[in-house]
């Protein structure tokens, strides 16, 4: 018989886990943050610049960024499920070890990648391409919703194949609660955009890399934060999917 997912309290639950997560890897999330400052830097200068090398340069920041990111989403995943964290070296090392769930982390890189080359306006024919590509990429992520936690937490009975098929049914039901915890840190996401773009402007090369890097400035905290929320909000599903059985003690660090 489907488990009903909860939909009351779970966006005031997702926040609350998701500052406590982010108080008790307080370590963790610094070395993010530095890496997310990094990548903001490597491509302020690719727009500046219009590099082909630095261009490439880009790219493979990204990844790397997308790989280092990996262990610091088990982390979060293991904390919002009540199991040990761990160091940062362990974490690392678990990270090399569940490359099932690399791969997964990477796969969603190249979508986000890809999704940008395609045309929606050349011809009538791109745009039904687009549509259907989209609504693919919006069913994909809701069934895959739970699979991440799947991957990543040793301690789980369950596979990517039972979270793929815990979600059938339940898309709109996930789609509501990601859409209602979402909203605020979007909202905000797009008002500090639009004030950076009314204060400095478009502008091109050197004040459009300033724009960016301030962009980047502003949006940091605000990035690092839905990156947390995100994965809290998968484990909760996840547990409540009744894929996990809770522990009964939560390690704090």
């Amino acid at each position: 018989m489907a488990i009903p997912l909860q939909t009351r309290g779970t966006t005031s639950a997702a926040y609350q886990a998701s500052f406590q997560a982010i108080r008790s890897l307080w370590r963790e999330t610094s070395a993010v943050v530095a890496l997310v400052m990094v990548q903001g830097l490597v491509d302020a200068a690719t727009v500046a610049s219009g590099n082909p090398a630095l261009t490439s340069l880009e790219l493979i920041v990204d990844v790397v960024v997308t790989v280092l990111l990996a262990p610091y989403t088990m982390a979060i995943y293991r904390f919002a499920l009540g199991l040990p964290v761990g160091s940062l070296r362990s974490l690392l090392e678990d990270a090399i070890r569940r490359k099932d769930f690399l791969a997964y982390q990477l796969g969603w890189f190249l979508v986000g990648r890809l999704w940008p080359t395609v045309s929606i306006t050349s011809t009538s024919f791109n745009g039904i391409i687009s549509v259907l590509l989209f609504i693919l990429c919006f069913w994909l992520t809701l069934r895959l919703f739970a699979v991440g936690p799947a991957l990543a937490i040793k301690e789980s009975q369950a596979t990517a194949r039972d979270a793929f098929e815990a979600a059938a049914g339940r898309i709109w039901t996930i789609f509501y609660i990601c859409f209602c915890t979402a909203f605020p840190i979007v909202a905000a996401v797009l008002i500090a955009g639009v004030a950076v773009v009314l204060v400095g402007g478009s502008g091109t090369g050197k004040a459009a890399a300033s724009s960016l890097i301030l962009t980047g400035i502003l949006l940091s905290p605000l990035l690092i934060f839905s990156l947390v929320l995100r994965a809290v909000l998968e484990a909760q599903i996840f547990r409540n999917l009744g894929l996990f059985a809770p522990h009964p003690e939560r390690e704090h660090r």
